[in-house]
């Protein structure tokens, strides 16, 4: 009989490995990561059970008990060793058909099943695999009260990933589990020599980045543009001052102060640093410290009290004489011209932020939107701004209701037309220019977005170039990238992705749709849109296949 009782000390964990689903996957889109991942399992075996989060959160560890990996022989026997010297069990599967297909599938959902009723009773099943064959075996691990996670390399469908408990990140899986990053980046990093003249504009963009900061306690990258354009040194000529890219600069601008930090995320922040708490770490760009932020000006408690109030009356007025939503960093500017210096000097009278001040009052007076930028507004006169989808999707209902449906049901990036055309030029770029490598060009190609005033999401970025290979596109092979070219084969990719979802597209669908992702492409060399395209290039690889041609 199974042992029903949880361990106290650790998770329970079994492992299966589409060895061929996995490491074709990989080869497609990064043949460097493929063999590190075929040649060392320990690494990412040791990452799944000490750093991948699980579910229970109860502070017990992960163990892999189970381990188990399917590979085809005949193909893929020379990395057995690597697998058998890790402690992962091995299971041969050859292929039984002219085709080349194999049983993996087969003979992974049997010893799944079978190891439900295992004398110890496993707690979770993590599946290498973007097979959506494997839906069922998920559902059926659910409703035996059995966690579940998956990793899938490219697209996987909807259901696939809907019916697993956590869906393994395949960019962390490929930086930190694996470690497929570059040793050395061709793009030039922050390297501006030090000087008077260049420190001290840099600390007066500095304190104005920490202005326009302390709004909200946070400003996003695509909002720092703007603010470098306010100095007259900063020209479209000057490449980022010569820092080469708007990151590299802004991490230059944040070392002149000590309560600004460089914040992670998609896209990343500049925030504020609270009084005495220290950045993760200096950035060294002509010397080991930002300067000091001032302290803030001392304040009596009524001092801070009447500053308050006087703010918050300052902001009514501003609200009341307004006609539509005031956004929270305008009424924050109106603030600092009508108080001066002594509104930062003080911290926001000790609040922080704008922000932390105007909601630290119960009823202030106006109402205050939770919505990016913020707003401030009279609910009972403004009606605050749709925020949410592109503006030039709602523009077009047709377009957009489409559009809305095929990100719903496929994942595939709500994007503009404009920022579809983006994606695809400065990928082209960035490829013919430094060469393809899925997590560095990735990371390029938002960042150049963001440097043009487009925060699209990594992970969109990353849904894109794994579309192109998934369209039959192969970087680097067959001489320099065109952007064109590589829309069209991830709108192939997405015609597929529609079909496996059971979108029934017809030809005017379809037309909509060819439009949406090569539009603006196709208007910029003035090629008319061809509405039958999609159904006359070669098939995409659809998503979930098992067995993906190299």
């Amino acid at each position: 009989m199974p042992d029903s009782n949880p361990s106290l000390t650790h998770v329970r964990t079994a492992l299966f490995v589409d060895f061929d689903n996995i490491y074709l996957g990989l080869q497609r889109e990064d043949p460097m990561a493929a063999e590190q991942f075929a040649t060392d399992p320990t690494r990412w075996l040791l990452w799944l059970q000490d750093k991948l989060p699980h579910q229970e959160g109860d502070g017990r560890r992960r163990k892999i008990l189970f381990r188990r990996c399917y590979l085809n022989p005949s193909q893929f026997g020379r990395f057995r060793p690597y697998f058998t010297r890790s402690a992962i069990e091995v299971v041969d599967c050859p292929p039984l058909t002219s085709g080349g297909k194999t049983s993996a599938d087969i003979h992974m959902v049997m010893d799944i099943l079978d190891t439900l009723s295992h004398p110890t009773r496993f707690d979770e099943f993590i599946l290498l695999s973007g097979d959506a064959d494997f839906t069922p075996v998920l559902l059926r691990l659910s409703k035996h009260d059995r966690r579940s996670a998956i990793l899938a390399i490219g697209p996987a469908s909807v259901a696939y990933k809907a019916a697993c408990d956590l869906l393994i990140d395949q960019d962390t899986f490929l930086e930190e589990a694996i470690g497929a990053t570059p040793s050395t980046t061709t793009r030039a990093a922050a390297g501006q020599p030090s000087n008077s003249a260049m420190s001290d504009l840099l600390t007066k963009i500095a304190d104005k980045v920490y202005e326009r900061a302390s709004t909200s306690g946070e400003l996003v990258a695509t909002e720092l543009p703007p603010i470098f354009r306010e100095f007259s040194e900063f020209t479209s000529s000057n490449n980022w001052l010569g820092f080469n890219s708007l990151r590299n600069m802004t991490t230059a601008v944040v070392s002149m102060r000590r309560d600004l930090t460089m914040i992670d995320g998609d896209p990343w922040r500049v925030g504020l640093l609270a009084e005495g708490e220290e950045p993760v770490e200096a950035p060294e760009v002509g010397q080991e410290h930002g300067r000091m932020a001032p302290s803030p000006r001392f304040l009596t408690p009524a001092d801070r009290h009447r500053l308050i109030e006087e703010i918050l009356t300052h902001v009514r007025s501003v609200v009341e004489s307004s006609d539509a939503a005031v956004p929270m960093a305008r009424a924050a500017q109106m603030v600092i011209s009508r108080f001066g210096e002594q509104v930062l000097a003080t911290r926001w009278a000790g609040a922080g932020t704008f922000r932390d001040l105007l909601e630290g009052r119960e009823n202030p007076g106006f109402a205050i939107s939770a919505l990016k930028p913020g707003y401030i507004y009279d609910p009972a006169r403004h009606q605050l701004p749709i925020d949410g989808r592109p503006e030039e999707l709602v523009g077009d209902p047709q377009l957009n209701a489409l559009a809305y449906r095929v990100h719903q049901l496929t994942d595939t990036p709500y994007l503009t037309r404009g920022d579809y055309a983006r994606v695809f030029r400065l990928t082209a770029e960035e490829v013919n220019q430094h060469g393809y490598f899925l997590t560095r060009t990735s990371k390029a190609v938002r960042d150049r977005c963001i440097e043009e005033g487009s925060p699209i999401a990594r992970a969109s970025v990353n849904f894109i170039l794994r579309g192109i290979t998934f369209g039959g596109h192969r970087f680097g092979q067959n001489g320099p990238e065109e952007p064109l070219e590589l829309a069209s084969c991830f709108f192939r990719n997405v015609v597929s992705l529609c079909d496996s979802a059971g979108i029934e597209l017809d030809s005017g669908e379809r037309e909509t749709l060819g439009d949406w992702i090569l539009g603006e492409l196709r208007a910029e060399e003035g090629i008319p849109a061809e509405p039958s395209e999609a159904g006359d290039e070669a098939e995409a690889v659809p998503v979930g296949a098992h067995e993906p041609e190299p």
